[in-house]
């Protein structure tokens, strides 16, 4: 590391960022590493000072006035496609990241930065600078040593210090030099969870363990490498037919799955889960990028196995997400995100509403349908969600009106978001309005957090209300734990229980369940008067649904 960082001294460095208070900030930490930075004010500014001089390593903004820095890289790469290039931005679109991908930059951080994911890119970017500088070095020395240490470097180049695989580099060049016929990326599921439930010396036997599997599993068919830290990959090199058939992947995966791991101690079960995408007979120049944009789309999809096809429209898919956010942003920024309100019907003495988002766009209500998925992993959907709560406790202040508030697992895990939720009950003093609903769903991963989080709302008077309940994922044991208020029947099971006896039976036994328990019933998605009247047979604490009354921005 030492050697590395003086190394580091020497280099220049050209560093692009448009916000001043942003740019002196990083400037404090790359003034510890490099000697020598040339700084730039935007895209154009940039690119004429790289055109000017020459540089070693490059360091950007994305969004900046001019030239952005996509459009900057792709004018750089034009002159030189092998510079470093490492991407600080505040931005975490899926557009951005998938532009990134296709120009090949060697890292991206989000801001604010955190020191140490900083210091990490920029050493990897460093070691790689070094790497081919003393390959460079050591082919002007004499013939023997320049094979010898050649051979060295080599080696650290292009394969894998831990499982002895050729590493992203061997692949990016195979696939250049060799034109495969097929590619399989396949990425460990959680693998940083594996870490620290087992420390990292078994997270290595584990890697060190798959990639045993995979050679014995590749043969002589496939070539097989170790892409990054959890993530590996297979070529087919044979171009007579295609070997990554759906049988073949299976089996792949659960050979996997079953695997045992042998550690420096013990032999351990442990069950690995993998995802994978397949790419075959594109264009040589795409088939990483395809690969990669699959893998991506199958994880945020939650699927195990992907082939990739034009057909999947993968980059209008991130372009829709990408404009659900630049929708959420601009909504924010201009206060036209709302709480609507839904009457729940005959239940309590009090007027009962659930507060739903939206977005105000000319004379239209735009649906969370549109945007509330996309924004997930940005910043947008705690702000949105702490809007949603302070209009909502505005709206009813000074009334008697009940009202609830849906809150996801996520919003359960955010302490930020708790504590600003905590404080405004306690500015209120409106617990004996507020209703809680909680999504009772299989993204559930860490049951006791929300108990205690129920826990600790009721004993302040607050109600808790079990949402969609029946959509699949429901867990009369987890009701038991739970304790709560209120069930609220998923709209799944109401929507045709005037014509399907197997939704009437299993609602009866929900109602009957919650009865023996006291807790009440809201029947959701009553859309007619069939089905009103056929809960009402069921007598049910409340009716929620359009039959009832739509969605409004007045109560």
């Amino acid at each position: 590391m030492k050697k590395l960082m003086k190394y580091a001294q020497h280099l220049k460095v050209l560093y692009v960022e448009d916000n001043q208070e942003a740019r002196e900030s990083t400037l404090g930490l790359l003034n510890n590493i490099f000697e020598n930075i040339t700084t730039a004010i935007n895209g154009e500014d940039g690119l004429e000072k790289f055109k000017k001089d020459e540089f070693d390593l490059i360091l950007t903004d994305i969004n900046m006035p001019k030239m952005n820095g996509i459009e900057m890289i792709t004018k750089i790469r034009e002159r030189n496609k092998d510079i470093p290039i490492l991407i600080l931005s505040a931005y975490n679109e899926s557009g951005y990241f998938i532009d990134t991908i296709k120009q090949g930059v060697e890292g991206y951080l989000l801001k604010p930065i955190d020191l140490h994911q900083f210091i990490d890119m920029i050493n990897k970017a460093i070691e790689k600078i070094y790497l081919k500088s003393e390959i460079k070095l050591y082919q002007n020395n004499l013939e023997e040593r320049v094979q010898e240490q050649t051979k060295k470097l080599y080696r650290q180049l292009y394969f894998d210090g831990l499982t002895s695989l050729e590493n992203r580099n061997s692949l990016l060049k195979v696939i250049e030099d060799e034109k495969p016929y097929g590619l399989m990326l396949i990425d460990i599921n959680n693998f940083s969870a594996l870490n620290d439930i087992y420390g990292s010396d078994v997270g290595d036997d584990i890697l060190k363990n798959i990639s045993r599997l995979l050679l014995n599993l590749a043969k002589d068919q496939y070539r097989v490498f170790r892409v990054s830290g959890d993530q590996f990959a297979f070529l087919d090199m044979n171009d007579d037919n295609f070997n990554f058939t759906q049988n073949v992947v299976t089996n792949i995966l659960n050979e996997i799955e079953n695997t045992t791991i042998t550690t420096e101690d013990e032999m351990i079960k442990i069950n690995i889960a993998v995802t994978v995408s397949v790419v075959s007979n594109c264009e040589v120049s795409k088939m990483f990028k395809n690969a990669q944009v699959a893998l991506h789309y199958a994880k945020r999809t939650n699927q195990y196995i992907i082939f990739y096809s034009d057909e999947l429209n993968l980059d209008r898919h991130y372009k829709r997400e990408l404009d659900a956010v630049v929708m959420v942003k601009d909504a924010l920024a201009k206060d036209r995100l709302i709480p609507v309100f839904q009457k729940i019907e005959k239940y309590e003495e009090h007027e009962t509403y659930e507060c739903l988002v939206r977005i105000k766009q000319d004379d239209k209500l735009i649906s969370p349908f549109m945007f509330l998925d996309a924004i997930k992993r940005t910043k947008y959907y705690t702000e949105l969600t702490k809007v949603m709560i302070t209009k909502s406790f505005e709206k009813f202040k000074d009334t008697d009106t009940h009202f609830s508030i849906n809150l996801s697992f996520e919003d359960i895990s955010n302490k930020h978001l708790v504590n600003f939720l905590q404080e405004m009950i306690k500015q209120t003093k409106m617990t004996h309005q507020l209703i809680l609903e909680i999504v009772e769903s299989e993204s559930i991963d860490n049951f006791k957090l929300v108990k205690s989080f129920t826990k600790k709302m009721q004993n302040i008077g607050v109600r808790i209300s079990i949402d969609d309940f029946g959509s699949g994922y429901s867990n009369f044991s987890h009701i038991l734990e739970l304790n709560p208020d209120i069930i609220k029947i998923d709209g799944s099971l109401i929507k045709n229980i005037h014509e399907d006896r197997k939704s009437f039976i299993i609602v009866k036994t929900i109602i009957s369940f919650a009865k023996e328990l006291g807790i009440d019933t809201v029947v959701e998605f009553v859309h007619n008067k069939e089905v009103l009247e056929k809960t009402k047979e069921l007598d049910v604490t409340g009716y929620q649904g359009y039959f009832i009354a739509e969605p409004s921005e007045k109560i």
